[in-house]
Formats: structure tokens, sequence, C-alpha cells
């Protein structure tokens, strides 16, 4: 019987290998013997979490589920942003950060970004009602967090280097939310924020340069970005505004 790689397995299914070894761990997928490799009958077993993770159901959902032989309702996406929702007005740091960490650890890094923290992220800015500004602040300071736990877990771990620059901001909190995604992805994340309009110099070899442009990107730091990218570097704009600025 043919068997895969994890690097495959996750190719095929678009997942990623830490979420792989949770799943293995709570029972979900049949657990990989490393010499042998992964099977075709596992690969649909991924396929199946995969899909119920991307609803937004908990690992203990699915593992009733599997247990139960059929699947029920979940709560889903706006469980996971109410509960973040409740922890940023009655809960502390601590139970906040355990909440964002737990939510981190069951989800693939797209899906947590996408479809709770960003838009969490937006709703809060949006927000004018009583305490908004300290929900707001205390959002922040939580995303920091968890930055920088996952992004010293990828420096220990030698994880493929990428320097992601942010040549315009207009939410400091996104650009931190991408240097999670990306560092749930495999990448060993530094993120570097210009004070001129000059753009960064890069020191230390990486094997990605990514430009973020949430407003817009300069004339100069346009001219700097076709420079790189005529030489052959690993150099590409991001963000959600890739558009050329008058200033």
């Amino acid at each position: 019987m043919k068997t895969f790689s994890t690097e495959a397995i996750c190719a095929i299914t678009g997942s990623h290998p830490a979420c792989i070894r949770r799943w293995s761990k709570a029972g979900l997928i049949t657990i990989q013997h490393a010499q042998a490799g992964w099977k075709s009958d596992q690969i649909v077993d991924i396929y199946r979490v995969v899909n119920l993770v991307a609803s937004g159901a908990t690992l203990k959902e699915i593992r009733h589920w599997k247990i139960a032989g059929k699947q029920t309702f979940t709560p889903g996406w706006p469980a996971h942003r109410g509960e973040l929702l409740w922890q940023l007005e009655y809960g502390s740091d601590r139970s906040l950060a355990r909440a964002m960490r737990q939510i981190d650890h069951d989800y693939c890094g797209d899906d947590y970004i996408y479809r709770v923290l960003r838009p969490l992220n937006k709703w809060l800015r949006e927000d004018n009602r009583p305490g908004a500004q300290n929900r707001l602040t205390r959002f922040h300071a939580a995303v920091l967090h968890r930055a920088h736990c996952v992004m010293r877990h990828a420096k220990r771990n030698n994880m493929v280097p990428v320097f992601l620059e942010a040549i315009s901001v207009s939410d400091e909190t996104d650009v931190w939310l991408e240097a999670i995604r990306l560092t749930r992805q495999g990448f060993k994340v530094e993120l570097a924020n210009p004070d001129t309009d000059k753009p960064d110099m890069v020191s230390l070899p990486y094997e990605h340069h990514l430009l973020w442009c949430a407003t817009g990107i300069s004339s100069s730091h346009h001219s700097a970005f076709l420079k790189k990218l005529d030489a052959g570097e690993p150099i590409r704009l991001c963000g959600p505004d890739t558009r050329i600025t008058l200033s």
C-alpha cells in the first residue's frame, strides 16, 4: 500500500503538521507510524477532520461525533468570538490568554485568523459602546502576547525565516495577526515597522521578504521593491491595499 510523508499529507489536505499532531493526540485520526508513513485511509480521516474544523467545531465535539457515529449541531465560529468577547469584558488577562491559546491550538492558522481574530478585531474597532476602548486595548495586548509566544516557538524550532516589513499600517493589531498566521504556517517571522519612508535593510538571510501594505505603498518603497524583484530576490507585496500612493 502506498504511503505518504507528513509533508505530503499537509500539502494534499491543506493542514499543518502541528494540527495533525494535535488531532492524532486527541484520537481524531489514527496515529502515524514514523517509519511506515501515512496510509490512504488516514488521508480520508484527516480530510474529514479538516472539514469539520473548518466549520468551527471543537476537538471535543468532533471526538464526540466520532464516538456517536453522527454529526450534530455546533455553534462554530460565532461561539469562539463570543467566548473571547466575554473574556475581554469580564475575564482576567490570564484567562483571556488561555482562551486564545486553546483556539489557536485547535485550529489551522488561517481559520483561526480569518474566522475568529480578524472579524473580532474589526468588530471591536467599530464598537462605540461604553468600555469599547478598554476591550480593544486588551485585545491588542492579548494578540501581541500570543504572537510573541508562537514566534518564540518558531525561533526555537528553526522554522523557515520570513521578514515581514510593515511599510504602511492602518491597524497595528492586524499586522501582528498576519505574523501569527504566517508563523502557524511554519515560518519563523521577524516583524519590522519602519520609522521613515526609507525601506528597511534586511541584514540576515531570509527565504521570504514580505512587504505589508495596509494603506498603499509609497513610490520610494515601490521602486525599491521593483529593484529587488528584478534582482531575483524573494520579495512580494501583501496586505489589504498594495496600490501606489502619491505621498
